[in-house]
């Protein structure tokens, strides 16, 4: 039975722990805030191709639409959107989600940036934010993720949050479908707060 996330306020990403410096033109006056419905249909809009849909959520059958992202949220797990501006318009969306094994475990899963940010380290920065909310704010031990090896921008930007391959899972998705093959990243509390 996996246990819920205690709700927690959501604050600026700070400057320490796994919070580091990016593109600083692209980041200012962002900060991660909880996911709001309104906000599913811009979301869904970033998603230009099946193949992005498939390394974002390749158990979501195209097109993706604003409900299929409302959905996505597993119980016990919370959606979060690194907002900008006064309107609190969406730059990019993430979740953290309880692993089955309910020993404090947590994944990261769904995150996306919008188009026009990509490349200049705002995955990275909303990573990094994810990670903070997850050691500092939920007490997590260890934050898990599963990507495509062929989605190299995402490798990259996981890696440079501090993730570590930590093997490789084979995945079927949409029923009888083929056998896919997935990195699995992680990275340790100790390891961040060490």
């Amino acid at each position: 039975m996996m246990s819920s996330l205690p709700q927690r306020s959501v604050r600026e990403p700070r400057e320490r722990g796994v919070i580091a410096r990016g593109d600083q033109t692209a980041l200012q006056g962002m900060r991660l805030t909880p996911f709001r419905v309104w906000q599913a249909p811009i979301i869904a809009q970033w998603v230009k191709s099946e193949e992005q849909l498939r390394w974002l959520a390749p158990s979501t059958p195209p097109p993706l639409t604003a409900e299929k992202i409302a959905a996505w949220k597993r119980p016990g797990g919370e959606a979060f959107v690194l907002a900008m501006g006064r309107d609190d318009a969406p730059a990019g969306y993430g979740e953290l989600n309880p692993m089955r094994s309910g020993c404090g475990d947590l994944w990261l899963g769904h995150l996306i940036v919008r188009p026009d940010l990509r490349g200049r380290g705002v995955g990275t920065f909303l990573s990094r934010a994810l990670l903070s909310e997850a050691f500092e704010q939920w007490g997590a031990k260890r934050v898990s993720l599963i990507v495509f090896p062929d989605n190299l921008a995402a490798l990259r930007c996981y890696r440079r949050a501090g993730f570590i391959t930590a093997g490789e899972e084979r995945h079927q998705f949409g029923g009888a479908g083929s056998t896919h093959r997935l990195l699995r990243l992680e990275i340790a509390r100790a390891t961040v707060f060490a």
